[in-house]
């Protein structure tokens, strides 16, 4: 039987931090994988996504060159290439995270399909090997969760696991669902000429984000062609392409080639036997305390299985908690209070921090204010993107505590109000820092500038 100071079970983004963190730190390790090392970003989520998402931009870019001065002839877009070129584009990522490459740094490397199992708290087996180790880390993820609705058996059911193995243009797709994959998804394909709806039971999509930003993207989308069937339920399937759902208590109708299950994420906490390592969990995730630990003191675990913010940024933080806690008995909390996240739809949305929402509640409406600037300075005119905006908020000591922006790469500047907030920079010293002209970040400066001049 192996033993090692370090297991780590899981290795998609998370895992694959463990196991490179502690082997770095001096710690025998071995990392257990029930399925391909990079999971679900590498192989059905951030990677191929942005990759569609790319393609997409380019095509639908093209039917704007006109405004600039081009006459261009509108070319046809090959589905199955493009699909095959987002799989190359994995395929090519994977190669740099195959078993191989972690064997030759020294990690043990084991994948069979039958997935780590606990026999007691210090032992696993996988396959026909049996393990024994000194610490865990658990990061084994999610999956899509499929709604129970009636009638699913006979329905054409894509989920963003199964959905990058089309070749055949989807014609019509129905998103179940209205978060952030439904947007970014939705809005590709109908940018390739595929019809898209999007049904989610609440007043409108995106709910996560500020309501103001979240209504100038739908409405930006719905521009663009996506029908978006808000205060709406899937009742029931007829048959393999027609499906029975509710709208404001009215019973329709809906065709289409495939319909997209987009409605959550269930944490992987089944098949490992979490019971006899004494492991407590429910369907929500596993169990940790504040330094993720699990009721079991040697056993961690971090991202999705645990994780309220399921983001490949969020498991690779905690990773690195994980194995900083393990070497020096819990001296680091999980800290997600600054936490960034961004939508990657044309205009992107960047989100760091609190809402306003969670603002008022925890400084009192009357000691914050909420500063806007849109986007519509020098760089966002240059390239004809102006439009969006970003809404920071401050408290009473003019420090960041939140902010949402959505305009062209969002996702990017968003991340200086994130070291603002992280080092606590208050706005003077923002609003003096050199600003490099014409950049899109320029957009930040002008908040924190601005903001004075109200003061």
């Amino acid at each position: 039987m192996k033993e090692y100071d370090l297991i780590v079970i899981g290795a998609g983004s998370g895992g694959l931090v463990a196991a490179t963190t502690g082997h770095r730190k001096g710690l025998k390790t071995a990392m257990i994988e029930k399925n391909k090392i990079g999971g679900e970003c590498t192989h059905y989520g951030c990677v191929p996504s942005k990759a569609l998402i790319n393609a997409a931009k380019a095509f639908y870019g093209i039917q704007k060159m006109e405004s600039l001065g081009f006459k261009v002839e509108q070319p046809q877009p090959d589905f199955s290439k493009i699909m095959e070129q987002v799989d190359e584009i994995v395929q090519g990522i994977y190669q740099h995270e195959t078993p191989e490459i972690f064997q030759n740094q020294g990690i043990d490397v084991y994948v069979d399909n039958s997935g780590a199992q606990f026999q007691d708290p210090h032992t696993i087996t996988i396959g026909q090997e049996t393990l024994r180790g000194k610490n865990f880390i658990i990061s084994t993820g999610s999956s899509p969760q499929i709604l129970d609705i009636e009638g699913i058996e006979k329905a054409s059911i894509l989920h963003n696991e199964n959905f990058w193995e089309l070749r055949e243009h989807p014609q019509k797709i129905v998103f179940i669902g209205g978060g952030v994959i439904s947007a970014e998804l939705g809005q590709a394909l109908a940018r390739l000429g595929c019809e898209v709806s999007i049904m989610d039971r609440n007043p409108r999509i995106l709910k996560v984000t500020d309501k103001e930003i979240g209504g100038y993207l739908t409405q930006k989308m719905e521009e663009e062609g996506v029908e978006l069937l808000t205060n709406s339920s899937p009742v029931r399937f007829t048959d393999a392409n027609t499906l029975i759902y509710v709208q404001d208590k009215e019973e329709k109708t809906i065709i289409a080639n495939h319909f997209f299950i987009a409605a959550g994420r269930a944490p992987h906490v089944y098949g490992m036997n979490l019971e006899k390592a004494g492991v407590e969990f429910s369907n929500k995730g596993i169990i940790t305390n504040d330094y993720l630990q699990t009721s079991a003191p040697h056993i961690y675990a971090c991202g999705d299985v645990t994780a309220r913010l399921k983001f490949t940024h969020t498991a690779s933080h905690q990773a690195n908690t994980c194995v900083h806690n393990i070497l020096t008995g819990n001296s680091k909390k999980d800290d997600l209070s600054v936490f960034p996240w961004a939508v990657f739809t044309e205009p992107e949305v960047g989100h760091v921090g609190l809402s306003l929402q969670e603002a008022e509640a925890t400084y009192g409406a009357e000691n914050i204010q909420v500063f806007k600037v849109n986007a519509s300075i020098d760089r966002f005119i240059t390239d004809r993107k102006t439009g969006g905006m970003l809404k920071v908020i401050f408290n009473q000591d003019d420090l960041v505590v939140g902010a949402e922006a959505i305009g062209q790469h969002a996702g990017e500047w968003i991340q200086i109000l994130t070291i603002a907030m992280k080092n606590k920079i208050p706005a003077k010293e923002m609003a003096d820092t050199i600003f490099a002209y014409p950049t899109y970040t320029e957009i930040v400066k002008k908040a924190f500038s601005r903001y004075l001049r109200t003061k």
